[in-house]
């Protein structure tokens, strides 16, 4: 019962694509009950089920409300240096975001795609 009711609370309404913009009013801190969203791969996921990891306070806040997908691909919690960013994700990025990927499909509800996401950026077929 207590799982249906956080269910309830935390839906959202998957849709085709979702902004970067969008993504901001869903980081956990405007509704403690509500959706948490992130962006990985250039897929949107609702991630209210580790809201203790992707809420406020959570050591993964940071990824929560945007696109995660570089800290995810190169495992840190903390904002990458403008050069570093700019930097394609190296082969061993790219396998340890699908070992993710793997994961969050798993656990997590897929609500829709990011817009405007390009695939080759994190793809093992495109190196």
């Amino acid at each position: 019962k207590y799982q249906e009711e956080r269910a309830q609370k935390a839906y959202i309404e998957p849709k085709d694509f979702w902004t970067e913009e969008e993504l901001k009013e869903y980081d956990g801190t405007k509704d403690p009950d509500g959706p948490i969203l992130l962006a990985a791969d250039g897929l949107v996921f609702n991630v209210y089920k580790g809201r203790n990891f992707y809420g406020p306070g959570g050591e993964y806040h940071l990824f929560a409300g945007r696109d995660a997908t570089r800290f995810l691909a190169k495992t840190i919690v903390e904002e990458e240096k403008p050069e570093d960013a700019s930097k394609p994700l190296t082969i061993a990025e790219r396998a340890a975001l699908a070992g993710w990927m793997f994961t969050f499909k798993n656990k997590y509800e897929i609500v829709g795609k990011l817009d405007g996401f390009d695939p080759s950026t994190t793809s093992m077929k495109s190196l």
